[in-house]
């Protein structure tokens, strides 16, 4: 058992002393791929076996929120508990983007290396500065080969004579280029047979245009997930091998949405809303669906908690999940609290979003600028034929809504789950938006956001 370092207990680990339990963690993060795009989630035409089986064995949360759209500083609301206008990493941390984590921020890996674990993190970082994640294996293995990933897991675990937390962070289905189809599997995956499909069989979602160039692509998008699924039961199975599986919470998620316009990058629920699988060994009751709005601030408090690690939960921006894991629908998680700054150094447009069961407000901070698209999806293949079309619109939406977006957006998910009609200049709906309004305010307040010092949701310009 260990002390914790004088620097952890100044900021964020209580007085006294933290002690490492007997318990792991291992932390499973598909990149890009929205919630309903996994089996378990209702997708019937995708395979994912290992990860439905997972959900089997524990909770699938329904309603679980990526903070921002964003892989980088969306890993940083994963390894900080705190929202992006707090922990400092605006947009990417690498070339040019040149973003990352504040120097006053201490993360996970930080606190559980303090309380005595063993850490590491294999496959695809995107963590800057690397003083700040101090990891004990960090192996360079190409985060598309599932098959060595998994093996440098087995190594892991069985080499660990500490309680560990792992960190597997698979870079599929993260499109592989920016041209032709932008996914699939292009090369042969050693040890891995990939799943083809066709087409002409994908039901296309409706933020999307029906074309045969998006249906290829998604083919492809669907065909990384299935890669990367193998990945998860590997490590799953390396996990069993070294007599672990009753000893560690395992959590799956996907850093955000999918990279396709209309996801990434913006606070719609193709972009945010995301899968979010917890096994919990010491809970007996199986394939629970929790219907709580569960956000990626709730990861750090959820492990910290798993592992007795103390800390000060009031300077973090979400709250252990452990106590609710068994129950279906508990009362007190009915918003989830998301905020954006910016994908790349080419697209800032900073948003505030409170979501709420039936309600959805979108604060634009920068309504009078024009959205930017994430440059790695303004580059690909759907967005330029749709612009190159003609098309006035992108899926649901116009291309003028897309684009130029007001101050305020208000939805209701229940009559417009393709969050298409505006409802925050409607008069009928002034109480609602007024109620959800002062409660993002209330919660932006409390937290220090920063841009609350030059501008706020009912105020037009600066």
């Amino acid at each position: 058992m260990r002390l914790i370092p004088q620097f952890l207990l100044t900021l964020t680990i209580l007085s006294g002393l933290a002690f490492a339990g007997e318990k792991n963690v291992l932390l499973l993060i598909s990149d890009n791929q929205t919630w309903t795009d996994v089996g378990c989630y209702g997708n019937e035409i995708v395979k994912t076996p290992n990860i439905d089986g997972l959900a089997k064995e524990g909770v699938r949360f329904r309603q679980a929120f990526a903070t921002t759209a964003s892989c980088g500083p969306s890993r940083a609301v994963i390894y900080s508990g705190l929202l992006t206008h707090s922990n400092g990493q605006y947009a990417h941390p690498h070339r040019e983007h040149n973003q990352e984590i504040r120097p006053d921020v201490t993360t996970v890996f930080e606190m559980l290396k303090g309380n005595g674990y063993r850490t590491g993190l294999i496959g695809k970082d995107h963590i800057r500065p690397l003083e700040k994640y101090p990891i004990d294996h960090k192996p360079r293995i190409k985060s598309r080969d599932v098959v060595a990933m998994a093996k440098s897991a087995d190594e892991f675990m069985a080499d660990s004579e500490d309680p560990f937390f792992l960190v597997m962070s698979f870079s599929d289905p993260h499109p592989v280029s920016i041209e032709g189809p932008a996914w699939g599997i292009p090369e042969p995956s050693k040890g891995y047979t990939p799943v083809q499909y066709d087409p002409s069989k994908i039901a296309v979602p409706s933020f999307l245009p029906d074309t045969p160039n998006v249906r290829e692509g998604i083919a492809g998008y669907y065909q990384q997930i299935s890669r990367m699924d193998f990945g998860v039961g590997e490590t799953l199975r390396a996990l069993e091998k070294n007599v672990h599986a009753e000893d560690t919470l395992v959590i799956f998620i996907s850093d955000h949405g999918t990279s396709e316009p209309g996801a990434m990058g913006t606070h719609y629920e193709p972009g945010v809303r995301v899968p979010f699988v917890v096994r919990n060994p010491e809970i007996k009751e199986k394939g629970l669906v929790n219907e709580a709005l569960v956000a990626f601030t709730d990861i750090t408090p959820t492990i910290l908690d798993w592992t007795k690690t103390k800390f000060d939960g009031d300077k973090l921006h979400g709250r252990s999940i452990l106590p609710i894991l068994a129950s279906p629908d508990p009362e007190g998680w009915d918003h989830a609290l998301l905020s954006h700054v910016g994908h790349d150094v080419f697209a800032h447009y900073p948003m505030r979003t409170l979501r709420g069961r039936k309600y959805k407000l979108i604060w634009n901070i920068i309504y009078g600028a024009e959205y930017p698209l994430p440059i790695d999806t303004v580059q690909r293949r759907t967005w330029l034929e749709n612009r190159e079309s003609g098309a006035t619109t992108i899926g649901e939406r116009t291309i003028e809504q897309f684009l130029h977006r007001p101050q305020l957006e208000l939805y209701d998910l229940e009559a417009d789950p393709g969050e298409s009609v505006n409802l925050s200049t409607n008069a009928e709906y002034a109480e609602i938006k007024g109620k959800m309004v002062a409660e993002l305010v209330k919660r932006l307040e409390k937290q220090q956001d920063s841009w609350l010092r030059k501008y706020h949701p009912e105020r037009a310009g600066q």
